[in-house]
């Protein structure tokens, strides 16, 4: 595939997306000059920042970060889905204007002294409000309707607290209080979500733009599909690992399916998946990327602020069971496979790994470099923003030195003099001028292995043109976490100005207890954390339905993990439990745009699509409840041994691989219903993980493996075999 033909898949890759998260207008001109200078101002700000810090006071940073994304918000999305604009109209020009307006006056006045001593005037209440109606607008717009109805409840609940029961009363509403509290304090808008967004979210939304860029989504496909396309069911396995490398990276789920599903679900459809099925596969595989390390979703740097855990205890509490649930999957599409006797692709249709690899292969070495800084404790910004820096030397020089040998050597050769001298005479950080002698040299090995064995080289060219659009599609990617975060703020303030976050938690104890006292057999304090882990379920998939993950685990995080830990869960454990639920809810039916994205390229319906997506995600529903009634697969035992750990993750596996059965009805075979039933049994026991019952779920297991091997080995040699017509000689 010519580099011409990949650049233009890139930019209806890029269209579709944008069109499935609510935006198909579609402007020219100076319009489209206007939006991409304000979305490369955006991008190249944060950059800035997390290389070199704050360019503003910290307040003001947040400010400016929700300012910039609320006014591409209004010149980006239409008012209403549908209208297939080729202009903006004067009203999201006057908003947009608007909203840079109100921006610069918080930020111009934040240090007045009515703000200060929280006497608003008339004029900075009229801004509070009107921060807020843009803040809703603009949520409507991209997120939809879901998360607006929901802070409206919130709200509602603040201003008629006094009306209602115990302990849901309370009498704090005040109109002036509430707006001052929202616009102008950290409790509100600019709280926690809003901050993680700003300072640690959107960097990597620009990593995972600029690798998309230069064409790595292309790579990563390549490379799965060669590792298991000629497997039974290869494409769909290719995709699930495809989509678990970009998913890792990328700040939209959507825009994952979108660009992995573009080419692994015709094949899928190819080989034999129907399209409703193809299209569920991929929407399974892209959402779970957000739980994937290195760099997992918006949620987990959420996560450091709201556990205290560095970001490298996450990752690595999250490793196991991210690897678990793509296994999960993996299983799922396996049994999917078998039953319905799907073969793989001929290796003549399949690229050459070395043949990838020598093309682009460079690009694997940002995500190294990225793990390499947070694990030498670098800060998060910091070891993004040194990956970025490798990623556009890496890709920049591959480029010119195929094409221009001595004009790239000459640049790479002043960039690198320039950041040392910089470095030198005015402190600048040593590793950017590493990392562009580092980018420069492992681009000139490429090109030299390139020619020695005749490969031809990256088919997407990356210049200054391909980094602007990078650089436009971070800041067009990030706008759903920014104003979802910003939206989530006001369920945050609601929480705590109510006083509902100290009471809620102890709400749900409460209420675990009274079903313990009330059902006859349930006792103990084990039967208690699984009562409030299955009201938990219930609350992220409601919650989950149509909000982004953000917006869910934020008010997850506030208002329910503090429960689980009063029953006594680690904080990584119910912080972690509330993510992958959270997570699952983005696949659940109706309100599921991975599903729309996915059901348009398959041509399936939509509806169809998502319930298929959920179940192939549900073959490892039960995991968070073996992690959280057993925290040793999370790794936050320093007194577990490594054989201890590695028991934990076989019977976890177990598990899976029997719930995955009792949802496929297969395991060799196709169970009968007795069999389904051991294998739901052997699921439920290994979840609680002691001795005896890890015992019974494995025998329970290994009984199905056992009488479906000889039952089908039985079956084989009965098939009547066909006689061969006898031949007389000649």
């Amino acid at each position: 595939m010519n580099s011409k033909k990949i650049e233009d898949m890139q930019e209806q890759i890029q269209k579709q997306a944008m069109e499935l998260e609510s935006s198909d207008r579609n402007v020219g001109g100076i319009l489209a000059l206007m939006i991409l200078l304000i979305s490369i101002s955006m991008s190249l700000y944060h950059f800035v920042t997390a290389g070199f810090g704050l360019l503003v006071g910290s307040r003001s940073h947040l400010i400016l970060h929700l300012t910039m994304a609320l006014t591409l918000v209004f010149l980006i999305y239409p008012i209403k889905k549908g209208l297939n604009q080729r202009t903006i109209p004067w009203y999201d020009l006057l908003l947009a204007l608007f909203a840079s307006s109100v921006g610069a006056y918080i930020i111009f006045n934040q240090q007045s002294p009515s703000i200060l001593s929280a006497r608003m005037t008339t004029m900075d209440l009229a801004v509070a409000i009107s921060l807020l109606f843009l803040v809703v607008e603009a949520t409507r717009r991209v997120v939809g309707k879901p998360l607006v109805i929901i802070a409206g409840l919130f709200t509602a609940y603040f201003f008629l607290g006094a009306y209602l029961l115990p302990p849901f009363r309370h009498s704090r509403a005040d109109f002036h209080d509430f707006f001052y509290e929202m616009a102008f304090t950290t409790t509100g808008l600019f709280s926690t979500p809003i901050w993680v967004s700003a300072n640690y979210v959107f960097i990597f939304i620009l990593f995972g733009a600029i690798l998309e860029a230069t064409g790595a989504g292309k790579m990563f496909i390549d490379l799965a599909l060669r590792a298991f396309g000629k497997y039974r069911g290869g494409p769909a396995k290719a995709a699930v690992l495809s989509s678990g490398m970009l998913g890792s990276i990328s700040g939209s789920s959507v825009a994952n399916a979108v660009t992995t599903g573009t080419f692994t679900i015709p094949l899928m459809k190819k080989v034999g998946f129907k399209p409703h099925v193809a299209g569920g596969i991929e929407v399974a595989a892209s959402s779970s990327g957000q739980l994937l390390p290195p760099i997992m979703g918006a949620a987990a740097f959420l996560m450091i602020e709201y556990t205290g855990h560095s970001y490298i205890e996450i990752i690595r509490s999250a490793a196991i069971p991210a690897i678990l649930s793509y296994t999960a999957i993996l299983l799922m599409v396996h049994f999917e496979a078998a039953k319905n006797n799907i073969r793989g692709l001929s290796p003549h249709e399949l690229v050459s790994a070395r043949s990838t690899l020598l093309q682009q292969g460079y690009l694997l070495l940002p995500l190294m470099i990225l793990v390499f800084f947070l694990a030498k404790g670098q800060t998060v910004p910091n070891a993004a923003f040194f990956a970025i820096i490798i990623l556009l030397s890496l890709a920049f020089f591959a480029n010119h030195f195929r094409e221009r040998f001595g004009a790239g050597m000459a640049i790479a050769a002043s960039l690198f003099l320039l950041s040392y001298g910089l470095h030198y005479f005015l402190n600048w950080k040593i590793e950017i001028a590493a990392m562009i002698l580092l980018g420069t040299f492992i681009a000139l090995l490429f090109i030299l292995l390139q020619r020695k064995y005749q490969i031809e080289g990256s088919p997407v060219r990356f210049g200054l043109r391909e980094l602007a659009a990078g650089f436009e599609m971070a800041a067009r990617n990030s706008l759903s976490v920014v104003v979802a975060c910003a939206t989530a703020g006001i369920l945050i303030g609601v929480v705590n100005l109510t006083g509902l976050s100290s009471k809620l938690p102890h709400m749900i104890v409460g209420f675990s207890e009274d079903i313990v006292a009330f059902v006859p057999f349930f006792s103990g304090s084990d039967m208690q954390l699984y009562i409030a882990l299955i009201l938990t379920v219930i609350a992220c998939l409601i919650m989950g339905l149509g909000l982004p993950t953000t917006a869910t685990y934020v008010v997850l995080a506030s208002m329910i993990a503090p429960a689980l830990v009063m029953l006594g869960l680690p904080i990584m454990a119910a912080h972690l439990f509330v993510l992958y639920y959270g997570i699952l809810a983005d696949d659940t039916p109706p309100i599921n745009l991975p599903a729309y994205a996915t059901a348009g390229i398959a041509k399936a319906e939509p509806l169809r699509t998502g319930i298929q997506g959920f179940k192939f995600d549900s073959g490892a529903l039960l995991l968070p409840f073996v992690f959280a009634t057993n925290p040793t697969i999370l790794l936050l035992n320093p007194e577990a041994t490594w054989v201890q750990v590695t028991l934990n993750i076989f019977t976890a596996f177990i598990g899976i691989v029997a719930f995955s059965s009792f949802i496929q009805r297969w395991l060799l075979s196709e169970y009968r219903w007795y069999e389904r039933l051991l294998a739901l049994v052997a699921a439920l026991v290994l979840v609680h993980g002691s001795f005896i019952t890890d015992t019974v779920g494995i025998a329970i297991l290994l009984f199905l493996f056992v009488s479906q091997y000889y039952r089908k080995k039985k079956g084989q040699q009965t098939v009547p075999s066909q006689e061969l017509p006898t031949t007389t000689p000649h």
